[in-house]
C-alpha cells in the first residue's frame, strides 16, 4: 500500500507538471496574440515592407501647359497652346539597388520582431516562474504552520501532565506569528506580480493566473551555445550592412545623369482666307533630355555616409556577438548552480524531515530539547524555501538560455 501510495503522488505530480507546462504554454501564445508592444513591432516591419513599393517606383510625369500671350506666327497658322509632357528615369540600376536596399531593411526589420517575440516570451516566463515562487512560498508557510501547530498540541499535552513547560507552547506561538504575518506579506507581494503578468498579456489586472504545483528539473543538464550566430539581435545588424551597402551602389548610381524622355505638342489654328494641306495642323515632336549631376559633393558625402553606416553596424555586429555569448555563459552558470543547489536542497529536505522525527519521538518521551524541534524545523523550512528559489532560478536561467539560442 505505501509503494502504491509513492506511485500515485508521482503520477499526480507528473500529470500536474505536464498540465502546468500546457497552461505556460497557452499564456505565450496568448501574449504573442495580444500584447501591444509586439503588435507594434510587427507593425514596424510592415511598415517597412511599405518603403519598399516606395522607392521601387519611379517618379512621377510632368505635364507642362503654355499658352501664348501673342500668337507664333508659323507658315501653318497661329501657336495657340503648347503641352508638353515628359518622364525622368534613373540612371540604369538604380531602381534595384534602391529596391534591394529597402528590402533588407524589412527583413532586419522582421528580425527585430522576431527577437522582440522571444523577448516577450522570455518574459512572461520570468513573471510566471516569480508568481510560481510566491504561491510555493506560501504552501510552504501553512503546512510548516500546521506542524507548528501539531508540536503545540504536543507541547500543551506535555505541560498539562507536568512533563514539561508552558515557555516551549509560547515560543511555538511566537513562531506561527511569524508564519502568519510573513504569509500576508506574501500575500501582498503577489498582487503586483499577478498585475505584472496579466499586462504582459494584455489583460484585466484581476484575472487570474493559474500557475503549476510542480516544476520539473532534468536528472542532467547540458546545454551549447551553437545557434547563438544566428540570433534575430545578429541578423538584424547583418542585414542592416547588407542594406548599407547596397545604399552605397545605390548612391553612386544616383551620382549619374537622370534620363528624361517625354512628347511636345503644339495646338494651331488655321490662316483664314487660305487653303493648303497644312492650313492649322497641330505640331507635336518627341523630347529626350538628360540631368547634369556637376556638383559632386553631395554625393560623395553620401557615398562616405553608407560606408560609415557599414563600418559602424559591423562593430556594432561584434559586440552584440560578444554580448550575447557572456549573456549565454552566465546563464549556464546560473543554470547549472541551481541544478546542483536544488539537488543538494532536497536531500537536504529529507534528512531534516527524518531528524524532525525522531526528535519529536524523543521529545514524547522527555528525551529531546523541544528549542532542538523548533529550530529543526526552522531548518526545514528554510531548505524547502531555498529548493524553490534554486528550482526557480534554474528554470529562469534556462528559460534565458532559451531565449538566446532561440532563431525562431
Amino acid at each position: 500500500m505505501q509503494r502504491y501510495h509513492i506511485v500515485t503522488l508521482v503520477f499526480i505530480a507528473v500529470l500536474s507538471t505536464a498540465y502546468g507546462q500546457s497552461k505556460l504554454n497557452e499564456y505565450l501564445e496568448f501574449a504573442k496574440q495580444n500584447n501591444p508592444g509586439l503588435k507594434s513591432s510587427y507593425t514596424e516591419f510592415e511598415i517597412s515592407l511599405q518603403k519598399v513599393q516606395q522607392v521601387n517606383a519611379i517618379d512621377d510625369p510632368r505635364l507642362q501647359v503654355s499658352s501664348f500671350g501673342q500668337m507664333v506666327e508659323t507658315r501653318t497658322g497661329q501657336q495657340m497652346a503648347r503641352f508638353s509632357l515628359e518622364q525622368m528615369l534613373p540612371w540604369f540600376g538604380t531602381r534595384t539597388v534602391m529596391k534591394d536596399a529597402a528590402s533588407l531593411k524589412a527583413e532586419a526589420s522582421f528580425e527585430a520582431f522576431k527577437n522582440e517575440s522571444n523577448k516577450l516570451e522570455l518574459s512572461v516566463k520570468e513573471a510566471y516562474y516569480s508568481l510560481y515562487e510566491v504561491d510555493q512560498a506560501i504552501r510552504l508557510n501553512e503546512e510548516n504552520q500546521k506542524i507548528l501547530e501539531s508540536m503545540k498540541t504536543l507541547a500543551l499535552s506535555k505541560f498539562r501532565n507536568g512533563t514539561g513547560t508552558m515557555s516551549d507552547v509560547l515560543r511555538t506561538d511566537l513562531m506561527i506569528n511569524d508564519l502568519v504575518t510573513e504569509r500576508a506579506i506574501l500575500l501582498e507581494k503577489k498582487k503586483p506580480l499577478t498585475v505584472t503578468f496579466n499586462r504582459l498579456l494584455h489583460r484585466d489586472d484581476e484575472s487570474m493566473v493559474e500557475i503549476s504545483e510542480h516544476l520539473e528539473i532534468p536528472a542532467s543538464i547540458i546545454s551549447s551555445r551553437d545557434s547563438i550566430s544566428n540570433h534575430p539581435r545578429l541578423e538584424v545588424l547583418r542585414k542592416n550592412v547588407l542594406a548599407a551597402q547596397a545604399l552605397e551602389s545605390a548612391a553612386m548610381k544616383q551620382g549619374s545623369p537622370k534620363l528624361g524622355v517625354g512628347v511636345e505638342y503644339i495646338i494651331t489654328q488655321k490662316r483664314p482666307g487660305i487653303d493648303f494641306p497644312d492650313n492649322g495642323k497641330d505640331a507635336y515632336m518627341a523630347m529626350f533630355s538628360v540631368s547634369l549631376p556637376i556638383y559632386r559633393n553631395k554625393y560623395k558625402s553620401a557615398i562616405k555616409e553608407t560606408q560609415l553606416m557599414q563600418s559602424s553596424y559591423s562593430q556594432m555586429l561584434v559586440q552584440e556577438e560578444n554580448n550575447l555569448v557572456a549573456e549565454f555563459e552566465t546563464a549556464d552558470f546560473e543554470m547549472k548552480r541551481s541544478w546542483h543547489q536544488t539537488q543538494l536542497y532536497s536531500k537536504q529536505t529529507m534528512q531534516t524531515k527524518q531528524i524532525i522525527e525522531l526528535l519529536l519521538s524523543s521529545y514524547s518521551n522527555n528525551e529531546a530539547d523541544f528549542d532542538e524541534i523548533l529550530k529543526m524545523n526552522q531548518q526545514l523550512l528554510n531548505y524547502q524555501l531555498m529548493e524553490v528559489e534554486s528550482l526557480v532560478r534554474y528554470h529562469l536561467a534556462l528559460a534565458k538560455i532559451n531565449y538566446l539560442i532561440e532563431t525562431e
